[in-house]
């Protein structure tokens, strides 16, 4: 009899474990709950983020793309009035388009009024100080900027560039309205004369 009387004691004086185990599972149970959906909440703004700036991307490519089409068509002015402008009808884009960076502010054109900006603000990286092209695309304003042209000499028997080249170093930038959203491509084009 003492031996079944030892067994019952123990079972006894464990009346309240049942609840505390209950309770731990239900708390462990909840922490993992919320850090499911603190992580589903992070993954949904993280994709939303990259949606964003996936478009700000193309639209700073759109920006490239109008400027490559720009040079190799010889215009100065983006095809029509709604889609963009240019700075002073195009005017300082062809200067920089046709001549090296270190004689735009000493061409006639440049300076005549209303005079193209500063040579320090036409080279200045930031595609927002003075750009030479402004597009609207859905949401996205894009600037685009040559911030630099140097120019080679006609190269004997190169196939590449027989009358020489034009390099342009521009940067393109589309921001979202009321967002900090935005993408920035920086590139060199050569042009072949």
């Amino acid at each position: 009899m003492k031996l079944t009387e030892k067994m019952i004691n123990p079972i006894q004086s464990q009346k309240g474990i049942a609840l505390v185990a209950t309770l731990m599972i239900l708390v462990l149970g909840f922490a993992v709950v919320a850090i499911m959906f603190r992580l589903s909440t992070q993954e949904t703004k993280l994709a939303r983020l990259e949606q964003g700036y996936t478009t700000a991307l193309d639209a700073a490519k759109a920006g490239t793309d109008l400027f490559i089409y720009m040079v190799q068509n010889q215009v100065s002015v983006p095809p029509s009035a709604p889609f963009g402008t240019s700075l002073n009808q195009g005017r300082c884009l062809q200067v920089k388009v046709g001549n090296a960076t270190s004689s735009w502010s000493s061409t006639a054109a440049w300076n005549t009024a209303p005079a193209c900006p500063s040579q320090a603000n036409a080279t200045n990286t930031n595609p927002t100080v003075s750009p030479d092209i402004t597009l609207t695309l859905s949401n996205y304003t894009v600037d685009v900027k040559v911030i630099d042209n140097s120019m080679t000499t006609q190269q004997a028997g190169s196939a590449t560039c027989p009358n020489g080249c034009y390099y342009y170093t521009v940067v393109s930038r589309a921001l979202a309205p009321n967002s900090g959203e935005h993408a920035e491509i920086l590139f060199v084009y050569r042009y072949s004369r």
